[in-house]
C-alpha cells in the first residue's frame, strides 16, 4: 500500500496535504488561526497545484472561507460543545474534480435510506469484541492491508497503529472468533468538540454479512458515550451501499456528499457524511 499524505500543524490547527490525495485537508481549525490558515492555503496551492481543498470548520468561520471560493458540501448541526454547526467545505482548482458519479452516490444513498433506523443484528454467538492494544498492531495492519488496496492514512503500518493507540486519540476495536481476527474499526476522538469519527471499518470477505460491522458500531458508541462524547459521525465511501446502510440502520442522519474527496481502494472516491447524537437513545438494534 502506498503511503499517505503527511499531517502537519499550522499554528494550532491540523492539516493533511500531499500528492497522494492531491488535496489539502484542513482537519481541525483553531478559529484564531483562520487568517493564517487561509494564507497558508493560498501559498500552498500556488506551490503545489493541488486540485482540491477540503476544510472541516466551525460555522462562524464560513464567511472567511466563502470569500476564498469555498462552498459547503456537508453540515453537522450541534457538532461543537457550544452548539455551533460543523461545515465541510470544498474548493476546487480543477473543475473536473468537482464532477462525480452523482447517480452512483444517489443509488447507494437511496438503498441506505430505505433501511434507515432498522437497527443491527446481535453479534453471532461465539464472536467477541475487544479493544485493541499495542500487541494487536501487527494483526490490525495485516487486516487493513488485505482489505484496502489503498487508504488515505497508513493503517497497514503497525507503527502508525501503535502511535495512534499510544496518543490516546484513536481507539481500535476488533471482532474475534477465537484467535481469528474477522473485522476491525476505530473511534477517532476529539475531546475539544466532544465528537468521535467512526471509521476504519474493515471485514474479511468470509465474515461479511454476519453483522460484525453493526456490532462494532454499537459497541464503540457505548464506549465513547460513557466517556462523555456527545456526537458520532463518519465520512464513508459514497458509492458503497453496505457502509451507507450500516450508518443509516444505526440511526445516523445524512449530512452531505464530498465529491472526489479521498484516495481509497485504488482511486479517488466521493464520500458521504453521516452523524448522530449520542445523547439520545442508543442505536437501534
Amino acid at each position: 500500500m502506498k503511503r499517505s499524505d503527511p499531517v502537519i500543524r499550522v499554528g494550532r490547527s491540523l492539516i493533511q496535504h500531499g500528492s497522494y490525495n492531491n488535496r489539502i485537508y484542513l482537519m481541525k481549525l483553531d478559529p484564531e488561526d483562520t487568517a493564517l490558515i487561509l494564507g497558508w492555503i493560498r501559498e500552498t496551492l500556488e506551490e503545489e497545484g493541488y486540485s482540491k481543498v477540503f476544510a472541516k470548520i466551525p460555522g462562524p468561520a464560513a464567511p472567511a472561507f466563502e470569500r476564498e471560493g469555498f462552498g459547503v458540501e456537508a453540515r453537522i448541526p450541534g457538532y461543537f460543545r457550544n452548539g455551533d454547526t460543523c461545515l465541510f467545505m470544498g474548493k476546487y482548482t480543477d473543475p473536473s474534480r468537482r464532477e462525480y458519479n452523482e447517480e452512483g452516490v444517489a443509488v447507494a444513498l437511496g438503498t441506505a435510506l430505505e433501511r434507515a433506523g432498522s437497527g443491527h443484528n446481535p453479534l453471532k454467538e461465539g464472536y467477541l469484541i475487544h479493544e485493541a492494544d499495542l500487541s494487536d498492531a501487527e494483526a490490525l495492519a495485516e487486516l487493513y492491508g488485505t482489505v484496502f488496496p489503498s487508504y488515505p492514512f497508513p493503517i497497514d503500518d503497525p507503527g502508525f497503529i501503535q502511535t495512534s493507540i499510544e496518543s490516546g486519540e484513536t481507539r481500535f476495536f476488533m471482532v474475534m472468533n477465537g484467535e481469528t481476527l474477522l473485522a476491525a474499526s476505530s473511534a477517532e476522538l476529539d475531546p475539544d468538540s466532544g465528537t468521535v469519527e467512526m471509521t476504519d471499518f474493515a471485514t474479511l470477505p468470509e465474515a461479511r454479512g454476519l453483522g460484525v460491522a453493526g456490532a462494532l458500531l454499537r459497541h464503540m458508541e457505548g464506549v465513547v458515550r460513557d466517556d462523555g462524547y456527545h456526537l458520532a459521525y463518519t465520512i464513508c465511501r459514497g458509492e458503497e451501499p453496505a457502509v451507507n446502510i450500516l450508518f443509516a440502520r444505526g440511526g445516523y442522519q445524512f449530512a452531505g456528499t464530498l465529491p472526489n474527496n479521498t484516495q481509497i481502494g485504488g482511486g479517488f472516491e466521493s464520500m458521504n457524511v453521516w452523524y448522530r447524537s449520542l445523547l439520545t437513545n442508543p442505536s437501534p438494534g
